[in-house]
């Protein structure tokens, strides 16, 4: 297993490919990979959330001037740059199957996120994202099941792409099923974000703890941040 880039190692700001990846995905899965000169293997990943985690929630955005990147994100994106980790926002985006929004504004909005996150040098990795619900999705099957979370789907793609160590990789995010979706990909735990999504979530999301499987309830992306260091989750964190 190849150990993570040394931390401080210039990271170049390559761009995320405008359109998605090639790769054999369903219709209605999304995924977008960061053209790299070389991918490490083995080496751990930082899931995100999207909604909720890297930008305020603010219900089924679609709309520019609604985006504010949350507190903490580029601070903790950086850190895990520079410590070898890959990023990879994982996103449920139902608003598309609800026609509340389609995929192109989805782009802009993405766009405009590594935009602001890239100008304060913080750079993601992969970022994957499905259209689904099982209320507006018709009709409703297996595949959907696995790709939307918590299904682990989005997880095990990047996981497969970027050649991560599960075992070594950690999950953010602010509902239950972020935190299902990340034991079912077989990750080593989860942070569940103060959500404003109900206490219920959180809840829920301490109760999928194991011996095997850590989950840690925390105020905010900085209180993340300190956990991974102060446990060295990640080499050179």
């Amino acid at each position: 297993m190849a150990a993570p880039k040394p931390g401080g190692e210039e990271r170049p700001p390559a761009p995320l490919s405008a359109a998605p990846s090639a790769d054999d995905l369903p219709e209605g899965v999304r995924a977008y990979f960061r053209d790299q000169p070389s991918v490490v293997t083995g080496r751990p990943g930082l899931f995100l959330d999207r909604d909720g985690v890297v930008v305020e929630e603010v219900g089924y955005l679609h709309q520019v001037e609604k985006l504010t990147i949350h507190a903490g994100a580029a601070a903790l994106i950086r850190a895990a740059n520079t410590a070898g980790a890959a990023v990879v926002i994982v996103t449920n985006q139902s608003g598309i199957d609800r026609d509340l929004y389609t995929w192109d504004d989805y782009d802009v909005i993405d766009t405009e996120i590594l935009a602001r996150l890239g100008s304060q040098d913080a750079f993601v990795d992969a970022r994957i994202a499905n259209g689904f619900h099982p209320r507006f999705t018709d009709p409703w099957g297996d595949t959907h099941e696995f790709w939307r979370k918590p299904g682990p789907g989005m997880l095990l793609h990047a996981i497969e792409r970027l050649t991560l160590a599960p075992e070594r990789s950690w999950m953010v995010g602010d509902m239950a099923s972020d935190v299902q979706a990340a034991l079912a990909a077989g990750l080593a735990g989860a942070f569940h974000m103060k959500s404003v999504h109900g206490p219920e979530h959180r809840e829920r999301a301490l109760a999928l703890a194991s011996g095997q499987f850590e989950v840690h309830g925390v105020q905010s992306l900085e209180a993340v941040q300190t956990v991974i260091s102060e446990r060295q989750l990640f080499t050179n964190f």
